[in-house]
């Protein structure tokens, strides 16, 4: 990943940055608003900012586009793995309406052109996807529930049902989330992905410490692991380095914040009207 031309507190995916045909983001905590825990570009509606600072840190990063606040999809994650298609009927709804239908929804697909899709995090692993064929754009929040469930799956197979996308003409982008060495998950946790069948086996993916027993997970190359998998291309998929905890000064992480994290904003738009 690198920064920003422009913008020196958003961050851009040198793959996705070489298409012409769309604007894509993942913001840092720098550059809002709010302050205490949630200092300063907090995105995150379900915290305990102040929804004021919340709402005029989301208009900073739609000032930044030239647009406006509701052209971001944003969805009410619940680490589930719902997927919501937003089309032109989604579009024509009202803003009770589509808050209802954005609740449960943990990625978002769009062909539509003007409208950016957009997941939030702190820690759990956000996804850009691409389909240069079809151009159509995704965003998935990738925790280790949505991970385990199949919700990178789920996504590349609506894309495919609504828009006829292929798995070869996707590119991806992994964007910061915590790492390994940081994140530390129980027995239950590594039974479900043995359950789902998950190879374990490789150290780069899971490890387990033999002095204190502890358990560490990598959910940015487990998710890496998905897509070529499902027949992305490993060059096709760019996996960023940063990870949150580590980076205090850049990033909200839930694991170090613990309820006092704010949340950074992904997104991804085919340009145009």
């Amino acid at each position: 990943m690198k920064v920003h031309s422009q913008y020196n507190n958003l961050l851009l995916f040198d793959l996705l940055d070489k298409e012409e045909t769309i604007a894509h983001f993942s913001t840092t905590r720098v550059g809002g608003v709010s302050h205490g825990s949630y200092a300063s570009l907090n995105t995150g509606n379900f915290s305990d900012d102040n929804p004021l600072n919340i709402h005029e840190n989301r208009q900073i990063i739609a000032r930044m586009f030239y647009m406006e606040m509701d052209r971001f999809i944003i969805p009410h994650q619940t680490h589930g793995t719902g997927v919501l298609n937003v089309d032109g009927e989604f579009l024509q709804r009202d803003h009770a309406s589509a808050i209802e239908t954005l609740y449960g929804v943990d990625a978002v697909i769009t062909s539509e052109k003007g409208i950016f899709v957009c997941v939030t995090t702190a820690d759990c692993v956000p996804i850009l996807l691409y389909d240069r064929d079809k151009e159509v754009v995704a965003a998935i929040h990738a925790g280790w529930r949505g991970t385990v469930g199949g919700i990178v799956e789920n996504t590349l197979r609506e894309m495919e049902q609504h828009y006829n996308s292929a798995a070869e003409d996707i590119i991806a982008g992994i964007g910061p989330a915590i790492s390994q060495s940081h994140y530390e998950v129980g027995e239950e946790v590594i039974e479900r992905f043995r359950e789902k069948g998950f190879d374990l086996s490789d150290k780069a993916v899971f490890y387990r410490e033999k002095l204190t027993g502890k358990r560490y997970l990598d959910l940015k190359e487990i998710n890496r692991r998905v897509l070529v998998r499902l027949g992305l291309p490993e060059a096709s998929i760019e996996k960023s380095d940063f990870c949150t905890f580590d980076k205090q000064e850049l990033f909200f992480s839930a694991r170090r914040q613990t309820v006092h994290s704010g949340r950074m904003l992904s997104g991804i738009m085919r340009k145009g009207r």
